[in-house]
């Protein structure tokens, strides 16, 4: 396993890169993805598989920017979508119609005629209304629609609740009972093509245990199905491998994807079936860095903040889930350590990148990188308080190319009527 994120001579790299000197002649806050690291976690998953008749699909809900996808397609993998928009950019970003799965709990009768109409590989079912709505909207159309029925196992998964997906309280899936009587109805109906089940027990994920489990309940079902006779060619393992947010991710970094994937497909070797994966954060996430720069100190009575010009509105999962994400700087000092809240300029307490964090001491002008943001970073960035999306960048090696450019207030401004 390459480190694609490493300190030489007190300065921070990405691959030949020195971001302090990068920062320094750029605008902050940036993100900046590594391709070596992306191309190399692809790499993993394909030889994981390579045993099974196997599609990995990439979820677009991690990170949609143009030039990861088609990286990531150019390696042969497919696309997981959840919506009609992460449909059209997987076919903009030249995923075949064939390798593109389309997931989700909401999915409108206009993004089902869409996929349908697009040929896709199929659709995952998650209620007995959606059913009923793909299915008449293939008899409109006229056109035959694999489809795959997400159950809901009822698995916990050690995540936050926020992205727990398996457990009956959750909003996802479908039941077994319900599944299996819906199985035999689009068996019997021309246009559909029931091929399968799909499952997704949630993300970020670090333990081997539950995706077993899942294993288990997904060949029991098998078996349930072939007992009444009901064709199955193929199934959909989901994702939620997670990754190393720890500041290991700067020198030798966890690989949870190499500890877990391997295991989980094995167990599924000799079921003569099609293994489909949608995989996000496991893919991209530790390819990420948010680099951002120090704006002030700010000393109050019972706190130490580090005000940065990256906000809750660049990088959401530390405010939303209490997410831990690594931060260093880009030069390693002579400072002492302090602990500090990371903080930027949006308007909310809620606003922070870290709280009673230990960082050596740095000061206004010097810059940070916050680790594992390559996965729900600028995908669930926004514009509150009026603040432009930021650049992207793509490293490979010693060159670093623009791969969006950033927003400006006028590019926004001309979305209204005014």
């Amino acid at each position: 396993m390459g480190t694609h994120f490493y300190y030489q001579d007190r300065y921070l790299f990405s691959e030949k890169v020195n971001l302090l000197e990068f920062a320094s002649q750029n605008k902050t806050p940036f993100y900046l993805y590594s391709q070596s690291k992306i191309e190399e976690n692809c790499k993993l998953v394909l030889e994981a598989g390579k045993s099974l008749d196997f599609l990995p699909c990439f979820a677009l809900k991690a990170n949609y920017n143009p030039a990861i996808l088609k990286l990531i397609q150019s390696l042969g993998f497919g696309a997981d979508v959840v919506s009609g928009g992460e449909l059209q950019f997987a076919l903009k970003a030249g995923f075949s119609a064939e390798k593109i799965v389309f997931a989700g709990v909401g999915k409108t009768a206009e993004e089902i005629e869409l996929a349908i109409s697009t040929g896709i590989h199929s659709i995952n079912i998650e209620s007995v209304e959606e059913f009923e709505l793909v299915k008449k909207i293939a008899h409109q159309l006229r056109k035959n629609i694999a489809i795959a029925f997400r159950i809901n196992p009822d698995i916990e998964a050690p995540t936050h609740d926020y992205i727990a997906t398996g457990k009956h309280i959750n909003k996802f899936g479908i039941l077994l009972s319900d599944a299996l009587r819906l199985y035999r109805n689009a068996a019997d109906d021309q246009w559909l093509n029931p091929i399968g089940l799909h499952v997704h027990i949630g993300s970020q994920i670090l333990k081997v245990e539950p995706f077993l489990k899942t294993a288990d309940y997904l060949l029991e079902s098998i078996e349930n199905l072939k007992a009444r006779g009901l064709p199955i060619s193929a199934l959909d393992l989901g994702g939620g491998i997670g990754i190393d947010y720890s500041e290991n991710i700067f020198s030798l970094p966890r690989w949870p994807l190499k500890e877990i994937l391997p295991a989980f497909l094995q167990k599924f070797k000799g079921q003569n079936l099609k293994i489909m994966l949608e995989l996000g954060r496991a893919i991209v996430g530790d390819a990420g860095l948010l680099i951002t720069k120090v704006l002030y100190r700010k000393q109050t009575p019972l706190k130490k903040f580090i005000i940065v010009d990256a906000a809750m509105n660049n990088l959401l999962r530390p405010s939303l889930y209490n997410a831990y994400h690594p931060i260093v700087p880009l030069q390693i000092s002579e400072k002492e350590k302090e602990v500090v809240d990371v903080v930027g300029p949006v308007c909310e307490s809620g606003d922070f990148l870290a709280q009673n964090r230990e960082l050596q001491a740095v000061e206004a002008g010097d810059y940070l990188a916050i680790g594992g943001t390559g996965a729900y970073g600028q995908a669930l960035a926004s514009n509150y308080n009026l603040r432009p999306m930021i650049p992207e960048y793509m490293v490979k090696e010693e060159q670093t190319k623009t791969i969006f450019k950033g927003e400006t207030i006028e590019q926004i401004a001309n979305k209204y009527e005014w």
